[in-house]
């Protein structure tokens, strides 16, 4: 989930986020540590050993269906809720009806087009991350062409790089998918691989030209350190995805990356988690138990798609949680581009 860059939206409170509050709660929760952590020992599992990321490949989207992955989008029921400050059952659910009309939109479409919805929902993934990123570093403020050169450029060397360089691996989920949803799936347009992954080294080569084209405009804005950062990130996730199974990468990038950082997003956000004296953890937690009410529905949908796709082993699990992810992101992203800035810490812009 994302948001608009500051200057389109008006935080709420700016006053009570001060500067040594803020950095209380950012050595330990800060937007790049865990990220770092997760996706470096990930690079270097890939790197020393890619034959055990390739067993392991699952594991992290199974993980994340409990903690930061899918939690964090069930929390869209109470988020839309609460943005649109509908009370009730009946006035949820009405509210709520645009977000399940793109629900169904999108399992109509992987059932008609399976290859079209596959290669959509990538290009809308590119989009996801990356402004998720963004936001989470901060690069929002530091104009447009360091936001969007962020945006872009991370979306593409995670996704572009895994179909560069393992483009028969990273379409494997998709495939499996649309035979398991689509009964027109054997008839219906597929992507050529070859084609695919010539595709993908051009949006490689895109991508480093805009992570650095963004890192001299943050520079330029004045935030040299972060533009550095940013850098290395790039180039820790280029090697995740170059070296570990694409299927383990993503899963890494998706838990330990995306979702993270969203969920830290939200538990930072007082329009989401209320206005408390509660630490960073304990919102953290508060976000997942606010998921709970649409995360048992979400659990009776996995069960048919899991049975499509196989059973309930780990690796059924995991293309079962993408299928769902094909069918639900794109009223997810809509929903976060209401967000109003994070005005809690350490995540809101520091006062002071």
């Amino acid at each position: 989930m994302t948001t608009a860059p500051p200057t389109a939206t008006v935080r709420a409170h700016p006053s009570r986020v001060s500067a040594p509050e803020a950095e209380a709660g950012r050595v330990r929760f800060g937007a790049r540590a865990l990220p770092w952590a997760v996706v470096g020992a990930a690079a270097t599992a890939g790197a020393i050993d890619p034959a055990w990321t390739a067993n392991a490949a699952p594991w992290p989207f199974v993980i994340a269906l409990l903690m930061f992955g899918m939690p964090h989008g069930a929390a869209d029921w109470t988020v839309a809720a609460r943005l649109s400050g509908r009370v009730g059952l009946v006035p949820r659910v009405l509210g709520f009806g645009w977000y399940l009309a793109m629900m169904a939109g999108s399992l109509a479409l992987i059932a008609w087009q399976p290859g079209v919805s596959g290669l959509l929902f990538l290009l809308l993934t590119v989009f996801h991350f990356g402004m998720a990123d963004a936001t989470a570093v901060r690069a929002d403020g530091d104009g447009l062409v360091a936001r969007w050169g962020l945006v872009i450029g991370r979306g593409l060397l995670l996704l572009a790089t895994a179909f560069a360089v393992h483009p028969e691996a990273a379409w494997a989920p998709f495939a499996r998918i649309g035979d398991a949803l689509s009964p027109w799936a054997a008839a219906s347009w597929q992507p050529d691989l070859l084609q695919l992954q010539r595709l993908a080294a051009i949006g490689v080569m895109s991508g480093a030209v805009l992570a650095l084209t963004s890192a001299v405009a943050r520079i330029r804005a004045g935030h040299g350190r972060d533009a550095a950062l940013d850098l290395a990130e790039a180039g820790l996730v280029v090697t995740l995805a170059a070296c570990a199974d694409p299927l383990f990468a993503v899963g890494c990038y998706f838990l330990g990356v995306h979702a993270f950082r969203h969920t830290r997003r939200l538990a930072c956000t007082r329009a989401v988690v209320g206005d408390s004296g509660r630490g960073l953890a304990e919102r953290l937690i508060r976000v997942h138990v606010l998921s709970l009410p649409l995360m048992w529905l979400t659990a009776l949908c996995l069960v048919p798609l899991c049975v499509m796709l196989g059973g309930f082993g780990p690796r059924a699990i995991a293309e079962a949680s993408i299928a769902f992810y094909m069918i639900t992101t794109l009223p997810h992203h809509l929903l976060g581009l209401r967000l109003p800035q994070p005005d809690m810490p350490p995540a809101a812009v520091t006062a002071g």
